[in-house]
């Protein structure tokens, strides 16, 4: 938790990393809700899969858009607009009346979704470079706050209120409200210019696709617990209603814990270090995850999120320090991978587990993390071996 001394001392970069508290509350109001659209509309686990489809093909769109007005406006300003349109179009999965209508506004929602996840990362980027500090990893960290504040809060709310749509208002009138107040701090930073023209030697690619295929591994998986999560623990472990968001509470909370250790944890190991420990220790979740017992899957969640809390901060880390290639460059390239397997990996949990049952999607999770250990397990012997 060292690097949250940073955060409270100097308000500029708690203005920065709080973005990432919005961006997690509006995100975990959508998925605490995702059983009680899905029975509104009266819809499938595969036909909610199709439907997040859209999101993903929304967000990967919007990839080459979201570098151009990154470009226009600046990340600070791109940041502050993409959010500000991010919580209007929240409202519309909730105001969707059909199979058809919620996928349009999922495609909208994943194309904003995608644009704010770009600008904001490589607004910290920037702050890192321009102010020679280390925020990444505790930035992150403030998405994992919003995420138990908000995992936590959306089950109980719900139920006092009964109104989906009041409690969207709520979250969007105070999201607005206080990064309007804290947008000054941020607001006029501007990072590198994206040259989408200029080329880059095959041997520059090469490392920056390699960190891209962890990030993706472990976003898919991300954004598998966070849209399947609740239903996995209703229906496949058997949990009373009003606690089938501890999963994810528990699992943003020990991104939190992470998050706020890796930038300390990062200078003592080194990322392809840490990365390997976090990928080991998120397989030993996964197999609790696996045992059904309430108990031990929350255990399970908490000590994923746990391995998963510092992977995705250092993978932007080593992007925007690939030999060859701008920062801004391999940080948009990671938003971008990184924010399409977010949202396309429930895509394909969502068909998986219509096929089999969400216990097979989660074991295929379980691989995937599995591929992600030994890819950075052979990177780092292999960077080791050179030191020698």
């Amino acid at each position: 938790m060292l690097s949250f001394k940073i955060f409270i001392k100097q308000r500029k970069y708690f203005s920065s990393a709080f973005l990432f508290f919005c961006f997690s509350l509006v995100f975990s109001t959508w998925v605490t809700y995702i059983p009680h659209i899905a029975d509104k509309i009266g819809i499938t686990e595969a036909k909610i899969g199709g439907a997040i489809f859209f999101s993903a093909l929304g967000s990967f769109i919007m990839i080459p858009i979201a570098n151009k007005l990154v470009n226009l406006l600046g990340v600070g300003r791109c940041s502050y607009f993409s959010l500000i349109l991010l919580c209007f179009a929240l409202f519309g999965p909730f105001l969707a009346f059909n199979y058809f209508s919620l996928c349009i506004s999922l495609f909208i929602f994943g194309m904003v979704e995608s644009c704010y996840a770009i600008s904001l990362n490589s607004l910290i980027a920037t702050i890192e470079k321009q102010d020679k500090v280390y925020i990444m990893s505790g930035s992150h960290g403030f998405w994992s706050i919003g995420g138990v504040v908000g995992a936590t809060s959306s089950s109980f709310i719900a139920a006092l209120l009964h109104n989906p749509i009041i409690h969207v208002c709520l979250v969007v009138l105070i999201v607005i409200s206080i990064q309007t107040y804290l947008r000054p701090d941020y607001y006029f930073r501007k990072g590198e210019h994206f040259h989408n023209k200029e080329k880059y030697h095959i041997k520059h690619i090469r490392p920056l696709i390699l960190i891209a295929l962890i990030g993706l591994i472990i976003m898919v998986s991300e954004g598998a617990i966070a849209d399947w999560g609740a239903l996995y623990l209703k229906k496949i472990v058997s949990i009373s209603i009003q606690y089938i968001g501890l999963g994810y509470a528990a699992f943003s909370f020990a991104m939190m814990i992470g998050r706020f250790a890796g930038d300390s944890l990062s200078k003592k190991l080194g990322s392809w270090k840490l990365i390997t420990c976090s990928g080991f220790i998120s397989i030993i979740g996964f197999m609790l995850v696996l045992i059904l017992q309430p108990i031990v899957s929350l255990i399970g969640f908490f000590i994923v999120g746990l391995g998963f809390s510092v992977i995705v901060p250092e993978v932007y880390r080593l992007a925007a320090n690939v030999e060859g290639i701008k920062t801004s460059a391999g940080v948009s390239f990671i938003a971008a991978t990184t924010n399409v397997g977010f949202l396309v990996g429930p895509v394909f949990l969502g068909f998986l587990a219509e096929l089999k049952t969400l216990y097979v999607s989660f074991i295929v999770l379980t691989a995937f993390v599995s591929l992600a250990f030994f890819i950075s397990f052979w990177k780092n012997t292999k960077n080791s071996r050179q030191k020698v």
